[in-house]
């Protein structure tokens, strides 16, 4: 079930970057630009929202871990593989366009 969370955004992101391919160079570079936005956001506000709960029970809790409300760790680390998923269809496109680019050339030049 945690994986579940933490492998949507990922997911999603190769389903769109897939889906991009059907269109102009420019929707690849728009899909991945707002898929690392959003990667970043989920891990900004996850880490942000992971700080020690206001109860009275957390006052003197000892290791300082039990103070933590891990609920948004499941965030983060959706953001974080989300990040690392664009960076890698990043390089991914930059060497296939690369490739598209050498052959369009070949052929017109041949």
């Amino acid at each position: 079930m945690i994986l579940v969370y933490v492998f949507t955004l990922p997911a999603l992101i190769v389903v769109g970057w897939l889906l991009s391919w059907w269109g102009s160079w420019r929707v690849r570079r728009i899909v991945l630009s707002g898929a690392a936005v959003v990667s970043l956001l989920c891990a900004v506000i996850g880490w942000q929202s992971m700080g020690p709960p206001s109860t009275p029970q957390s006052i003197g809790c000892r290791p300082a871990l039990a103070c933590l409300d891990m609920r948004p760790v499941f965030v983060v680390a959706d953001g974080v593989s989300g990040l690392g998923c664009c960076f890698v269809l990043l390089l991914l496109t930059i060497g296939v366009e690369a490739l598209l680019t050498w052959r369009r050339r070949r052929v017109v030049a041949g």
